[in-house]
């Protein structure tokens, strides 16, 4: 039978060596904060196609390199966040209400987040760089930075922490501008992007924000896709012509005033005078579930229905997949 001792002294010792007992494994089972964190975390098992910024922005909402570094500090047990598997476990410390709303730090935003990449994918970081290098997932990508998928790459960018483009293989993307003017609930379309794309595939689906959707052009070889609604995907062909398919809202595609092949300059010529405008300077909407066929020359045919088969079917049926995962985490 135990018998607690009379002295004080001795008594003090047993209640600070009980506390210190306790803090142990309080802080060994993440019941209190990490450090660098404010909560308690949220355990989640990696699954196929995960990475730490794709789940960050399904959990949080937000990916950038401060959260990343606090996400790094309560995952000391992995040795490469950018090299997860599936089966590993990450630890994210959970957010409190005194941190900022998730709303606020998305409209914050004004880079793309490379939250996937599968196979080849390579990037080149600004106009100064001329080689590309092995782009690894959670990359940061900032204007002039261009993205390039290989025979058997994906990639997917998440912009502004809620809208996203993804390349199929074969495909490069430059990033021209990423813009936010005015982070404010009140002014939310502030956010504009624009990308220029001369090869291969891309998915894209914009996510309104407090009903104010931001400005996103994609400039193709011959056309420009600004979205008006939310999913369009557009694939570049090897004889030079564009498809655009519209899968949900609708997306206006106007003529590209810098495509077409370059001109011989002449003589001196008198210029014509006022002339009617022809099919060089020409808009269509496209609505969702049709098609829009842009010529190699960049004379575009009317919007039409479509089906998608085979290899087309399988592409988009993954990106519906990823777009459902990452609403249905926020």
């Amino acid at each position: 039978m135990f018998t607690p001792p009379t002295n004080s002294a001795a008594r003090l010792q047993i209640v600070a060596a009980l506390f210190f007992s306790a803090l142990t494994f309080v802080l060994l089972n993440g019941i209190l904060p990490l450090r660098g964190s404010t909560a308690a975390t949220q355990k989640f098992s990696v699954r196929k196609g995960d990475s730490a910024s794709y789940l960050a922005i399904r959990y949080y909402g937000y990916f950038n390199d401060s959260l990343f570094s606090v996400i790094k500090q309560a995952n000391t047990h992995l040795a490469d966040l950018n090299r997860i598997n599936p089966g590993d476990t990450l630890f994210f410390p959970v957010r409190t209400a005194a941190e900022p709303a998730p709303e606020l730090l998305r409209s914050a935003a004004a880079s793309a987040v490379l939250a996937y990449a599968e196979g080849a994918v390579r990037y080149r970081r600004g106009a100064s760089t001329l080689a590309f290098a092995p782009a690894p997932a959670n990359l940061i990508l900032k204007p002039n930075d261009e993205l390039e998928t290989g025979k058997d790459g994906r990639a997917e960018l998440v912009l502004d922490n809620r809208s996203v483009l993804r390349l199929a293989a074969n495909s490069r993307l430059k990033i021209a501008a990423l813009l936010r003017t005015a982070p404010s609930r009140s002014n939310a379309n502030s956010y504009q992007a624009s990308f220029t794309m001369n090869l291969g595939s891309l998915w894209t689906r914009i996510t309104i924000f407090l009903d104010k959707p931001p400005k996103v052009e994609v400039k193709l070889p011959t056309a420009i896709a600004g979205v008006q609604g939310t999913i369009y995907r557009a694939t570049i062909a090897a004889d030079g012509s564009t498809a655009v398919r519209v899968y949900e809202g609708a997306v206006q595609v106007s003529s590209n005033p810098a495509s077409g092949a370059p001109q011989q300059i002449g003589p001196p010529r008198q210029i014509p005078g006022p002339r009617q405008i022809t099919m060089e300077a020409w808009v269509k909407m496209v609505q969702a579930y049709q098609e829009l066929i842009i010529a190699k020359n960049g004379r575009p045919g009317e919007p039409r229905p479509f089906q998608d088969q085979s290899e087309d079917l399988a592409w988009v049926c993954w990106n519906q997949e990823r777009d459902r995962d990452l609403e249905a985490g926020r």
